[in-house]
């Protein structure tokens, strides 16, 4: 819809090792179309350095007819953490 809205997110899991974080999204919009809204970030390493940031969004709905999770609507939200995460993994 185009509207600017905040949510909730609690981290679920880290896992350091396979450098994984697993979180859930709440909000309004959230609560009323879906059981519910997770979101998986995983930094894969690259032969040659760098790495690259996966991003899944998993969903349930709570009935049919509800559109899926759109991709373009947590674009700002993954560049921001994108960035952020790069900058965690550079100091190390």
């Amino acid at each position: 819809d185009g509207k600017k809205r905040s949510s909730t997110i609690k981290i679920e899991s880290i896992d350091d090792d396979n450098k994984i974080i697993t979180y859930s999204i709440f909000d309004e919009v959230v609560s009323e179309d879906y059981k519910s809204l997770k979101g998986i970030i995983q930094v894969i390493d690259k032969e040659n350095g760098g790495g690259i940031v996966k991003w899944t969004l998993e969903y349930e709905k709570l009935k049919d007819g509800i559109p899926g999770v759109s991709p373009e609507s947590h674009l700002d939200v993954a560049v921001k953490v994108s960035k952020e995460i790069d900058a965690h993994l550079v100091k190390e």
